[in-house]
C-alpha cells in the first residue's frame, strides 16, 4: 500500500488479468465524437493519453463498432478493418510509456437506435427499441455467430495493435446488454431462456477472444447491475450472471453500470439531483459473485475521498470516472501528491453528456483544454508583458479572465457589484439540488486568489474608479438581466423575475402561497430548479411555455429527472402558451400556434425565466481605453460560453 499520499487504498497496485496496475484509478468508456469519417484524430489520442499522463492507470476507449451494423454515426470508432490499425498502435504505445493500460471497448448497439434511425437495426427479439420505438430485425442463429466472430476479430485485431486488452460493453441496452436480460431477451432457443443461455452470446464471445489473444489479454465485461426496469436484470440476477461468467475462466474484471435506454437512462449518468457514490453498492454486492476478480465501481463518483472509500471499505477494487476526468485530466496525479484543492471539480450537470449525445465533439464548460496537447500539466502562457488589467464582474466569465490573466503574469484587479462571488451562478446553486453549482464558484476563486487577484467584492465599480487605476486593459463582464415576457400587460398583479424570487430566499411576496405560475421561456436545466423551488414555496404550480414540451435545452438524460420530480411534485404543465395579460388575479394565454385562448384564475404570482439583455452601463464610458466584453455581457448563452470566453480573452491580453 502507497504510504506517501493521503490516499493510501486508492493509490495502491492491483492485479488485473496478466497485467499489474499502478493504481485503482481507471477512465471508463466515454464517447467524445474526435473522430473523423470514423477514423481516429489526434485529439481522440490525446484524450486517452492525458489522463494516463494525469495518473489514471487503465484507460478504456469509447465504443469501437464490430461490424458495420454497429456504425451509429460518422464519429464512431471502426475495428472491423486495418484502417485505424497505426493509430491504435500509435495510442497504445503512448499510453504505455506513460504508464498506463489501453482498453478498447468492443461495442454493438444492437435493436437501439437513439443516433439513426433509419438504419436497419438487428435484435435479440422483436421488442421495440425503448427510445426510437424502432422494431428491430431478430437476429437468428447464423447470424449471431457471424457476430461472434466479429467481436472475436476485432479483439484479435486490437491484440495486435498493442493493446492490454478490451472490454465487452454489456450493459446501458446495447447488444449483449439485450442478451443477457431477460426484459430484453424472449427468445426460446439456445440464446434466450434462463441464465445459461442469455448468457451464452457473451460467454462465447469471451471465449473465442481468450482463443484468439492469449492469457495475457486483458478481457473485462461492462454489464449491468441493476437495470431499473420491471422484469430487467436486478442485483440477484447480475450476480447469478457473474457467477456464470467466472465460471469460464475467461473475464479479467467485471464494471457495473445501471439502467438502460428507457426511462431508467437518467440512472446511467447520474446528475448533480443523485448523491454522490449513488450506486456504489451494487458493485459492493456483487464482489462476493466476481469471487476475487477485480471489480469497478461506476456513477458519480467525484472526489478522491470518495474514491478512497470505494477501495479501502470493499465497494470495488477499482474505481472508473468518467466526468470527474473530463473535468480534470490530472485528477489522479494531483490527488496522489496531496493537491486535491486544485482538482477542476466535476457538478454532474451532464452538460458534457448532453453535447455528445446531439453528436458533438465532448466538451466540458470549465476545462477549455480538452483533449488537447499537455492537459494534464497544462501551463499556461506568461505573458510577454505584464500589464494593468481590470475586471469587472465576479460571476464565472469575469472571474474566469481574472484568474487566467493573473496567472499569465498580468496584475489584476477584479469588481464584484455584489458582496458574493458567482454571479447569476450563485443564484443558481441556492435551488433545490443545484447546490453543486456553487463548486466551480469555489475553484475560480481559489485560482483567483491563488494567483493573487486583487478581488474586490460588493463594490459596483464606477468608470471614474476604473480610469483612476490607469488600466492598460478592462474586461467587462457585468452580465445580463431577465427580460420581461414580451408583449404581457400586467393591469393588476404580481410578477418577478425568477432571478429575483431566488435572490429573495422565496420571501418575495411571502404571503402569497395559492397558486404561482412560472412562464419558461429558457428551458435550460436551472429554469426547472425554480420550478422545484416554486412548488416547495407554493400549494399549485403552473408552467407554462411558449414551446410544445418543455426542457428543450436540456440533455435527454437530465430531463427525464426534470420531468420525474415536476409530476411528483404535482406540476401542471401547459405547453404552447404565452402570457398576454395578468388582471385581478387572472392570466390569460395565448397558444402560438392555433391563437387559442385559455385563462388561469386565483394566481398569487407569476415569475418568468426569459432570453437575457446584456448589462453593459460603462462600456461607452470607457472610450480610449481597451476594453473586452466576455460572457453575458458580450452576448447571454450557456455557461460553456461564459467560461471559455473568459478564459480565451485571459490568453490574449
Amino acid at each position: 500500500m502507497a504510504n506517501d499520499t493521503p490516499y493510501p487504498h486508492l493509490f495502491s497496485p492491483v492485479r488485473v488479468g496478466g497485467r499489474t496496475l499502478r493504481n485503482r484509478v481507471c477512465l471508463p468508456a466515454t464517447v467524445t465524437n474526435y473522430a473523423r469519417a470514423n477514423r481516429i484524430t489526434e485529439r481522440w489520442k490525446n484524450f486517452l493519453i492525458e489522463r494516463v499522463r494525469g495518473g489514471a492507470a487503465m484507460v478504456v476507449s469509447e465504443v469501437i463498432a464490430v461490424d458495420p451494423e454497429a456504425i451509429a454515426q460518422a464519429t464512431t470508432i471502426i475495428g472491423f478493418d486495418d484502417s485505424n490499425n497505426a493509430d491504435f498502435s500509435n495510442t497504445a504505445e503512448r499510453v504505455e510509456a506513460a504508464g498506463g493500460w489501453l482498453i478498447g471497448q468492443l461495442w454493438h448497439p444492437g435493436r437501439q437506435q437513439l443516433w439513426h434511425p433509419t438504419k436497419a437495426p438487428t435484435g435479440v427479439s422483436d421488442n421495440p427499441d425503448p427510445y426510437s420505438w424502432t422494431v428491430p430485425h431478430v437476429m437468428d442463429t447464423d447470424e449471431i455467430r457471424t457476430v461472434i466472430d466479429a467481436y472475436i476479430a476485432v479483439a484479435a485485431r486490437l491484440h495486435r495493435c498493442g493493446l492490454a486488452g478490451v472490454e465487452l460493453h454489456g450493459a446501458h441496452g446495447y447488444l449483449i446488454n439485450q442478451f443477457l436480460s431477460p426484459w430484453s431477451n424472449t427468445r426460446d432457443d439456445e440464446w434466450g431462456g434462463d441464465v445459461e443461455g442469455r448468457s451464452r452470446f457473451a460467454r462465447e464471445i469471451a471465449s473465442g477472444i481468450r482463443a484468439a489473444c492469449g492469457d495475457g489479454f486483458i478481457v473485462g465485461l461492462k454489464m449491468s447491475g441493476d437495470e431499473l426496469v420491471e422484469g430487467g436484470i436486478d442485483v440477484e440476477e447480475a450476480a447469478r450472471l457473474t457467477q456464470r461468467m467466472v465460471g469460464t475462466g475467461t473475464f479479467d474484471y467485471f464494471a457495473y453500470g445501471q439502467g438502460n435506454f428507457s426511462l431508467s437512462l437518467e440512472s446511467h449518468v447520474p446528475d448533480m439531483y443523485f448523491q454522490p457514490g449513488h450506486y456504489i453498492d451494487i458493485p459492493k454486492r456483487l464482489r462476493a459473485a466476481a469471487d476475487g476478480i477485480p471489480v469497478m465501481a461506476l456513477g458519480r463518483i467525484g472526489t478522491p475521498e470518495l474514491a478512497e472509500r470505494i477501495v479501502r471499505d470493499g465497494y470495488g477494487d477499482l474505481v472508473g470516472m468518467t466526468r470527474a476526468h473530463i473535468a480534470d485530466a490530472a485528477f489522479a496525479e494531483k490527488a496522489r501528491t496531496g493537491r486535491a484543492d486544485e482538482i477542476r471539480p466535476c457538478v454532474f450537470d451532464n452538460f458534457c453528456w448532453g453535447e455528445i449525445h446531439q453528436g458533438k465533439p465532448l466538451v466540458e464548460f470549465h476545462n477549455p483544454h480538452l483533449g488537447t496537447v499537455g492537459e494534464a500539466d497544462l501551463r499556461l502562457e506568461p505573458a510577454a508583458t505584464s500589464r494593468r488589467v481590470v475586471v469587472v464582474g465576479a460571476g464565472p466569465a469575469g472571474l474566469e479572465a481574472a484568474w487566467v490573466a493573473a496567472a499569465r503574469g498580468h496584475d489584476v484587479t477584479l469588481f464584484g457589484a455584489s458582496k458574493h462571488p458567482g454571479g447569476a451562478l450563485r443564484l443558481e446553486a441556492l435551488l433545490p439540488g443545484r447546490d453543486g453549482m456553487g463548486r466551480v464558484t469555489e475553484h475560480q476563486m481559489r485560482m483567483a486568489q491563488r494567483h493573487g487577484v486583487d478581488i474586490r467584492l460588493g463594490q459596483r465599480a464606477t468608470a471614474d474608479q476604473l480610469r483612476a487605476l490607469a488600466p492598460d486593459a478592462v474586461v467587462l463582464a457585468t452580465g445580463a438581466d431577465l427580460r420581461p415576457p414580451e408583449g404581457l400587460i400586467v393591469e393588476s398583479g404580481a410578477v418577478i423575475a425568477a432571478r429575483d424570487y431566488v435572490a429573495s430566499n422565496g420571501q418575495a411576496f411571502s404571503g402569497r402561497r395559492g397558486t404561482a405560475v412560472l412562464y419558461d421561456h429558457d428551458h435550460t436545466a436551472a429554469a426547472y430548479g425554480v420550478a422545484d423551488r416554486l412548488a416547495q414555496d407554493f400549494k399549485r404550480l403552473i408552467l407554462i411555455t411558449p414551446r410544445p414540451q418543455i426542457a428543450q435545452g436540456v440533455n435527454y438524460c437530465s430531463a427525464i429527472g426534470i420531468y420525474r420530480r415536476l409530476y411528483g411534485a404535482g406540476v401542471e404543465i401547459v405547453p404552447a402558451a404565452v402570457p398576454i395579460r395578468l388582471a385581478n388575479g387572472c392570466l390569460d394565454l395565448r397558444n402560438p400556434y392555433s391563437e387559442t385562448a385559455r385563462t388561469i384564475e386565483n394566481v398569487d404570482l407569476l415569475v418568468y425565466v426569459t432570453p437575457r439583455q446584456v448589462t453593459d452601463d460603462l462600456g461607452p464610458a470607457l472610450d480610449g481605453i481597451e476594453v473586452q466584453r466576455v460572457g453575458d455581457c458580450r452576448s447571454p448563452r450557456n455557461l460553456m460560453a461564459a467560461i471559455h470566453g473568459g478564459h480565451a480573452v485571459a490568453l490574449e491580453l
